[in-house]
């Protein structure tokens, strides 16, 4: 796996993440969080942050160096991430929540439109 980038550097890449992705028009960007607890520490964990671009065709290679049967070779996938401090989050989740909201703009209003219920459904339930 690739090493942990700097916060600066990570906030430039996802937004050039969420930037080609609007674009494009369609895909997906996963972000991930989880606490890194350092057992000598006993203090607040750090924050591991991750981002992709959920590019699932992409291939996966095994830990022997082979490429897993089915994956596309062509296609490379977009991952990063950084560790932050536990005395840094605060200001980390302020940044990270102006650059995700800003790399939303383009997204789609979800459709909540109900589908009609077949025979038996609502309908035959109230009559």
């Amino acid at each position: 796996m690739a090493p942990h980038i700097g916060t600066e550097e990570f906030f430039e890449a996802l937004t050039n993440l969420l930037s080609t992705t609007t674009q494009k028009a369609h895909g997906s960007v996963s972000l991930t969080q989880k606490p890194l607890v350092d057992p000598v520490t006993n203090g607040p964990p750090s924050i591991l942050i991750r981002a992709s671009d959920g590019n699932t065709s992409a291939p996966r290679v095994k830990k022997d160096g082979k490429i897993v049967k089915g994956s596309n070779p062509k296609v490379t996938r977009v991952k990063f991430s950084t560790v932050v401090p536990a005395d840094g989050i605060e200001a980390f989740y302020t940044r990270y929540a102006e650059v995700c909201k800003a790399g939303m703009t383009g997204m789609k209003k979800r459709d909540r439109k109900r589908k009609a219920k077949g025979k038996g459904g609502a309908k035959a339930a109230k009559a």
